[in-house]
């Protein structure tokens, strides 16, 4: 048990997903299943006193990481400018689309842009239910089982996808006579794909493109190192973020696999978080100017 412990500690914190074949490991183990895996082997050592004295410093070093770097601490409680927000969920193949779920959102903040993953088989009843409560936006279905909302109207579209890898919806709109652009991304959550594979190909995409925001379900940690290329661009939400990141599973996240990045000419203030028993993933809201 002591072996593992350490296995799963050098994994997390300097392995990573570096390597495919291990990467199963680190996306299967994270920081709060070792927290807790380390708390259960300290307290089977509490009479070997210095094995339990090194499990104790190891477990509260843990804890102080987890405490300090999954919750987040950046975000500004009264901006001083006028704000835009973004709605991102994965409806998790909800039947009927949770419509009332994303009217009160819509009508409490406002989004510039609404977007929606794993929205399977979505009628023309749902669709008209949102247009006639949100008069002001345009919804439209997307390739791949997503969905658009935007205060505005809906210029371009351009779908790409490879099959149990990755699909993505890039679309330009226009929100107060000002052009933007979004791509929302679905990855496949199979546990043995390489992840570099479909974030590689969507952080270049989302470069190629020039796209203002990317948001999606990329079922990868934020803490994956294929997400450090994003930060050259890219501002991500995720110290912005009002208590615990993780998204993933509900009602008791444990891992931060949805994500909202905003290109640096933007100012991320806060990313909100909502639960739902309809959905094992959170909903997400950001605030931006």
């Amino acid at each position: 048990m002591l072996i593992l412990y350490l296995i799963l500690l050098i994994v997390h914190f300097i392995i990573k997903d570096r390597f495919h074949s291990i990467s199963v490991v680190y996306y299967a183990c994270p920081l709060p299943l070792i927290i807790l895996f380390g708390l259960l082997i300290t307290l089977l050592f509490f009479k070997r006193k210095l094995v339990f004295y090194f499990l104790s410093i190891v477990f509260l070093g843990t804890s102080i990481y987890f405490f300090s770097h999954y919750f987040g601490s950046e975000f500004e409680q009264n901006p001083s400018d006028k704000t835009s927000y973004i709605l991102f969920w994965n409806a998790a193949k909800n039947q009927p689309l949770p419509t009332d779920i994303l009217i009160k959102h819509i009508k409490a903040y406002n989004p510039e842009i609404m977007a929606i993953v794993e929205a399977v088989e979505v009628s023309d009843k749902d669709m008209n239910i949102l247009n006639v409560a949100c008069p002001e936006y345009q919804f439209q279905r997307l390739e791949g089982e997503m969905i658009i909302g935007v205060k505005g109207r809906i210029q371009h579209i351009k779908f790409k996808s490879e099959s149990d890898v990755y699909k993505f919806n890039y679309v330009t709109v226009v929100v107060d006579l000002k052009p933007m652009s979004i791509l929302i991304a679905d990855v496949y959550s199979g546990p043995l794909l390489n992840k570099q594979v479909p974030l590689n190909i969507i952080k270049n995409e989302s470069q190629s493109y020039n796209a203002d925001m990317i948001v999606g379900d990329f079922n990868t940690p934020y803490e994956s190192v294929f997400f450090k290329d994003f930060k050259t661009d890219y501002y991500s939400f995720h110290p912005y973020s009002i208590g615990m990141t993780s998204t993933w599973p509900v009602p008791i996240p444990v891992i931060e696999i949805d994500q909202i990045w905003i290109k640096k000419s933007f100012q991320p203030i806060k990313m909100e978080k909502f639960c739902y028993e309809v959905s094992d993933h959170k909903l997400l809201i950001a605030e931006y100017k």
